[in-house]
């Protein structure tokens, strides 16, 4: 935008006249780019000495352009929504640093991401390798003690550690892990979130309320961070509502941590159901209402891309517990099988969903006109699915090679026996489920493959129940292999041959 085009048009309606003043310094210009580049590093330096002189100028001539403020103002403001930028301000009333305090954090910290920059950087992949050892307390935690009581114990464990990585994620889609101030906030989380790893062995004992602590102190202090950030940007009212759910929550995490025993287990798990159900609700907030999925405006190929390295990192758990289980009896050739049959099922894992469904997913949700729903569902749901199933694949991996000729029924004392079961069936029979689910969210097709291998799941109980570890083991690494092997012939084969079908008969 420049001052020839509003005097055009000023000349030719009869309403507004354009100074010669105003069309030497440019003042409107100046400070409509300094605006629409706020989130570009590269322009923050140019913005800001545009900003100083535009002000200087916006004194000298405020009182001469309030007749034309109402008509640049819309033309801005329309230039502005284009961008997805708040456009309080006006070409005749420039931004001043005194009066917005989030647009100055943001211009002279670079804590936002650029447009179209939804690269994964290392501070984020470092970010995440505290989760590694939370995966790893948890599958731990399940193998030295596996009842049903652990077992739900975990699954708690698992629900909150994943809450608490991809409410990050999503954070991290917006701000700049590049930026000083986002690199602090970064890695302050990973310190509380180390701690709280340490404390997962312990969460139901000594040390429930270390790890509601450590837990809450991620969810609110984060979320407060970043409605100081975001101050005066339309996602603060979001980030509002995220704030309310987990005080609300975190309450009930504090006092089940500081009571204990039955009483916490009840409080931690409607707190966890809580901020799950919120989530599926918008957040509604008394006074601010309920936020819809397009409020969510994210970098899809971003948190597609971040989540589908979580994967990896649950993956990785299997292959380290395989890896040590067969260092510790590298001479036992059961244990030497089962090592292959255990690596196997983690790249049948793997092959399932980055083969087949992952490239896919994420050019979908970077084409998406909404791309926050599918981020929601796909994502930050269905995805602990997958997550829960690798866990429990990994504590599956460890006790078939730990005891590869155990059978169930004979040593089903106290129940350990169809626990066993149930986690080395259950365990990819999830995976399975969630990467069901997680086709659906993008694709129309149903994946009648999914649907079959989980019934193929469900009628090998009675295997596991009767026959020994080594042969679960061996059955479910087989039913995984054979899905991988069929969605590739359908992706490299059918798919491909359906579609020259329905091209020929359009033509």
């Amino acid at each position: 935008m420049n001052s020839a085009q509003p005097s055009d048009d000023a000349g030719t309606s009869g309403q507004i006249q354009v100074l010669p003043s105003q069309q030497q310094q440019q003042p409107p210009q100046h400070h409509h780019n300094a605006i629409d580049d706020m989130l570009n590093e590269e322009a923050v330096e140019e913005g800001d000495q545009a900003i100083e002189c535009a002000e200087e100028a916006d004194n000298k001539h405020r009182s001469e352009l309030e007749a034309s403020q109402n008509v640049l103002t819309n033309r801005t403001n329309n230039n502005a929504d284009g961008l997805g930028l708040d456009h309080t301000n006006t070409l005749s009333s420039p931004p001043s640093y005194d009066q917005t305090f989030g647009n100055r954090l943001r211009c002279h910290g670079k804590i936002m991401r650029h447009h179209g920059n939804s690269k994964v950087t290392n501070s984020e992949l470092f970010f995440d390798l505290v989760f590694v050892y939370a995966i790893s307390s948890i599958s731990e935690a399940m193998v030295e003690h596996l009842t049903w009581q652990v077992v739900l114990q975990s699954l708690l464990i698992t629900l909150a550690v994943w809450w608490a990585w991809v409410f990050s994620a999503w954070v991290f889609n917006w701000f700049n892990p590049d930026s000083y101030l986002v690199r602090l906030l970064l890695l302050s989380l990973m310190l509380v979130n180390l701690i709280l790893s340490a404390a997962i062995h312990g969460a139901f004992d000594d040390q429930s309320l270390l790890f509601a602590g450590m837990y809450v102190l991620i969810q609110v202090g984060r979320n407060l961070a970043v409605v100081i950030a975001l101050h005066g940007h339309k996602l603060q009212k979001n980030f509002f509502r995220l704030t309310f759910w987990f005080v609300i929550s975190g309450i009930l995490w504090i006092v089940g941590g500081a009571i204990g025993g039955t009483t916490r287990n009840v409080l931690w798990t409607v707190a966890i159901v809580l901020e799950y159900v919120s989530a599926a609700t918008g957040f509604y907030t008394p006074g601010l209402g309920r936020s819809l999925t397009t409020d969510w405006e994210i970098h899809g190929g971003h948190l597609a891309e971040r989540c589908s390295l979580f994967i990896i990192i649950a993956l990785g758990e299997s292959i380290v517990v395989t890896g040590e289980a067969f260092r510790e009896h590298i001479h036992d050739p059961a244990v030497v099988g089962m090592f292959i049959v255990s690596f196997l099922g983690a790249a049948a894992m793997w092959w399932i969903y980055f083969h087949t469904a992952s490239t896919e997913a994420i050019d979908y949700i970077e084409r998406s006109n909404n791309p926050g729903k599918m981020g929601r569902i796909a994502y930050t749901y269905i995805h602990t699915l997958m997550v829960i199933g690798i866990i429990w694949c990994a504590v599956a991996d460890r006790i078939s090679m730990e005891a590869p000729h155990e059978v169930p029924h004979h040593e089903n004392e106290h129940g350990s026996g169809m626990i066993k079961v149930a986690v080395t069936i259950g365990g990819p029979a999830l995976f399975v489920l969630g990467h069901a689910l997680f086709r659906r969210a993008f694709c129309s097709r149903v994946s009648w493959a999914h649907w079959i291998t989980i019934v193929a799941f469900i009628c090998a109980t009675p295997i596991g129940i009767f026959c020994p570890l080594w042969a679960t083991a061996l059955t479910t690494t087989v039913i995984l292999l054979l899905l991988a092997f069929y969605e590739s012939y359908f992706r490299c084969k059918i798919l491909p041959a359906v579609s020259h079908q329905q091209v020929h008969e359009e033509v």
